[in-house]
């Protein structure tokens, strides 16, 4: 089991908010893992890296499954599927993570490869989202 504290952001349009965020290790291309925060988001249907950090792994991000995605509202991002290594807690997983064509997205943990594998609690009272590992069956 693990826990991750929800950071305070400043938001444009309703001020101070808490935001669940985890840090996670990602496996470089040279086999170091490499922290990277991201926000914890269940309406996301996929994990999304920004172009930065994907190259900043050391992937050359066109080389993945070119796709199209929306995020919140209309508009489409190009983004390219890759397989990584993960790091959650004490937990190593291998996950289908898009990487964007630019950075105009935030690093984002979503649900692809990542949810059907932890019972994910978001704890308002303790401002934190528990990562517990699912069993075996």
């Amino acid at each position: 089991m693990t826990d991750f504290a929800w950071r305070e952001e400043l938001s444009g349009s309703f001020g101070k908010i808490k935001r669940p965020v985890a840090e996670v290790f990602i496996k470089d291309k040279k086999g170091k893992w490499r922290a990277l925060t991201m926000y914890i988001d269940s309406g996301a249907d996929a994990s999304v890296l920004s172009r930065s950090f994907g190259e900043l792994f050391g992937h050359d991000v066109e080389k993945g499954k070119r796709i199209k995605m929306k995020g919140f509202g209309e508009e489409e991002i190009v983004a390219f599927v890759h397989t990584l290594d993960i790091k959650i807690g004490n937990h190593e997983i291998e996950a289908k993570v898009v990487i964007a064509e630019n950075d105009k997205v935030p690093n984002v943990l979503g649900r692809k490869d990542v949810f059907n594998l932890f019972e994910i609690q978001f704890k308002n009272l303790k401002e934190c989202t528990r990562f517990m590992k699912k069993s075996a069956r």
